[in-house]
């Protein structure tokens, strides 16, 4: 079997690699093997040809490896950002199921058939019944003032 259909038989199955997982660096490889091939395919000998991949393994991950991570950076910042979990209560308001003490104790927030703890913001007692909005949270504990 001629070198150059191995090159290129090892390029095909990198960039298939490259395709089910995704990493940069099987890319890199894939493109030095395709350069092995091109060396392969001009007559060059076996020596030439694995300089040759190795250079153009070492020119891919120079200059393709940070290419691809500001085309993958840029996907990901142009996706709309969804607030999940506790960050998506932040800004809600409700009323409060059970008041919240004087002494910086909990009361009780019910948020979309959700019952949540919450403490006063500030410390100050604030009386069941009252209008609060969501202003922080800890661990899954709510920040809440008055509205």
């Amino acid at each position: 079997m001629s070198l150059w259909i191995i090159w290129l038989i090892a390029t095909a199955v990198l960039l298939v690699i490259e395709l089910l997982t995704g990493l940069v660096a099987t890319f890199c490889v894939a493109v030095g093997c395709l350069i092995a091939f091109c060396f392969a395919l001009a007559g060059f000998g076996i020596e030439t040809q694995l300089g040759a991949m190795v250079v153009g393994v070492i020119l891919a991950f120079i200059f393709l490896v940070p290419f691809i991570n500001r085309i993958r950076k840029g996907k990901k910042q142009s996706r709309p950002v969804y607030n999940s979990n506790m960050e998506a209560l932040i800004g809600r308001e409700g009323f409060l199921n059970r008041e919240i003490p004087a002494d910086g104790g909990l009361g009780r927030l019910r948020i979309d058939g959700d019952d949540w703890q919450v403490r006063s913001r500030d410390g100050e007692p604030v009386a069941h019944g009252t209008k609060v909005r969501v202003t922080g949270y800890d661990s899954i504990i709510l920040t809440v003032k008055p509205v």
